[in-house]
């Protein structure tokens, strides 16, 4: 299936001013600084202005060297009205945290691989569900120019693809065009050994003692279909933010035999729940997500929910009750 192209009234729309502000949404990932920081380049080898904004918190170690490349506050006085934005990695500006308020009002278009849950942000739109990363609509935009993309950008672009796609292993039917456009990130000198370093090398000593926490709390319900897996508050708090890598736990789980869904929650203050959901296979955990004021795409998906931590299990096993249609 051949991903959709860039609309011709996005690249008007990348024409049409000198500066941009370019955003993504909170809790920022390899996908999400990787599209910012490629794309960025790529408009001021154009000429432009770009202002990179990125509402935090930093809590993943691939993104942590690029922290200072982005302002985490813009006061509304200093917002230029001749700039355009660009929300990438979400089709919402709510999921943007503080800059949802500072920045609306500004002609905005958007660049996004999920689907999208509720009203799509912005006056110009590309939305590729069917794209594994953002980074890879980012790099058929820079193509779309006639350009390509420099060794620098192809490393960024790289990296959030990497990260998207638990280095390849989450990639369907959209294999063979996404191969080949990383195939043209490779020729620009990126090894997949040293993206794989960067980002799934090189943990912490404690942040496995905070995976092994997480997994003693794991729960099977549904037969095995669902593992559910939990940190309270206390704890969650007790593990610096740079030792709270969660993104193993996925791997070691979606593998067990009879796995359907993974769920893990993060009770990080005593209202306010995160709940990451991911799928090894065709389950739609996105469909979840959407319906409890979150999204993602179908294999991996989450929402922020203003529960405690058992009000939050209870809520969402409700909804996978109603999808396997048995009680745990």
């Amino acid at each position: 299936m051949a991903l959709k192209s860039p609309p011709d009234f996005l690249l008007h729309f990348l024409q049409q001013y000198p500066g941009y502000y370019i955003v993504a949404h909170e809790e920022p990932d390899g996908d999400s600084i990787g599209s910012q920081l490629a794309f960025g380049s790529f408009l001021r080898r154009r000429g432009k202005q770009v202002i990179l904004l990125s509402p935090g918190p930093w809590q993943r170690k691939e993104i942590a060297p690029y922290r200072s490349f982005f302002l985490d506050t813009l006061p509304q006085a200093d917002v230029n009205p001749r700039f355009g934005l660009i929300v990438l990695d979400c089709s919402s500006l709510s999921r943007t945290a503080q800059f949802a308020s500072i920045l609306e009002g500004l002609d905005t278009g958007v660049i996004d691989h999920h689907q999208p849950n509720g009203i799509v942000q912005g006056i110009v739109q590309y939305i590729e569900p069917n794209a594994p990363s953002t980074t890879l609509l980012i790099q058929k935009v820079i193509e779309a120019f006639g350009d390509t993309s420099t060794p620098e950008e192809a490393r960024y672009l790289f990296l959030g693809f990497a990260t998207d796609t638990g280095f390849f292993r989450h990639l369907e039917i959209e294999a063979a065009e996404s191969l080949e456009l990383l195939s043209r990130l490779a020729a620009k000198g990126v090894t997949p050994k040293s993206i794989y370093r960067e980002t799934f090398g090189n943990y912490s000593l404690e942040s496995r003692r905070y995976l092994a926490k997480i997994l003693s709390t794991m729960e099977p319900y549904f037969e095995g279909k669902l593992l559910l897996t939990h940190i309270l508050h206390e704890e969650y708090k007790s593990f610096g933010s740079e030792h709270r890598q969660s993104d193993p736990l996925y791997q070691l789980l979606l593998s067990v035999e009879g796995c359907e869904a993974v769920a893990f929650l993060r009770e990080e203050e005593p209202n306010k729940t995160s709940v990451s959901l991911r799928s090894p296979s065709t389950l739609n955990v996105a469909a979840i997500a959407q319906k409890l004021g979150g999204g993602g795409h179908k294999n991996a998906a989450g929402y922020v929910t203003s529960l405690s931590y058992r009000e939050a299990k209870a809520e969402l096993l409700q909804q996978f009750r109603l999808l396997f249609g048995k009680d745990p």
